[in-house]
C-alpha cells in the first residue's frame, strides 16, 4: 500500500469526477495528476485523499476525494 502525505504529487488508477473550485463539476481521466492537499482517515492508514488538480482549459483548479487506492505514485 503507498501512504501519501499532504503536497505528494499523485497518479490517478481510475476515472473520477472532481469539483471546480469556482463551481461545476469535470471529469478527471486515469492518469490524470494531482496533489495531496488533505489525508483522510490515519496518517498511517489512510481512508481516502483529497486531491487537487490544475484544468488549463478552465485556468482553474478542481478537488476530488479519492479512495486510497486509485492513486499511486508518478
Amino acid at each position: 500500500m503507498n501512504i501519501f502525505r499532504e503536497n505528494d504529487v499523485v497518479r490517478l488508477c481510475k476515472d473520477v469526477m472532481a469539483n471546480v473550485i469556482t463551481g461545476g463539476e469535470v471529469f478527471i481521466p486515469r492518469g490524470g495528476e494531482g496533489t495531496v492537499v488533505l489525508v483522510h482517515g490515519d496518517a498511517d492508514q489512510p481512508s481516502a485523499y483529497e486531491v487537487e488538480f490544475y484544468i488549463p482549459d478552465q485556468k482553474d483548479f478542481a478537488l476530488a476525494t479519492v479512495e486510497q487506492s486509485a492513486v499511486t505514485k508518478i
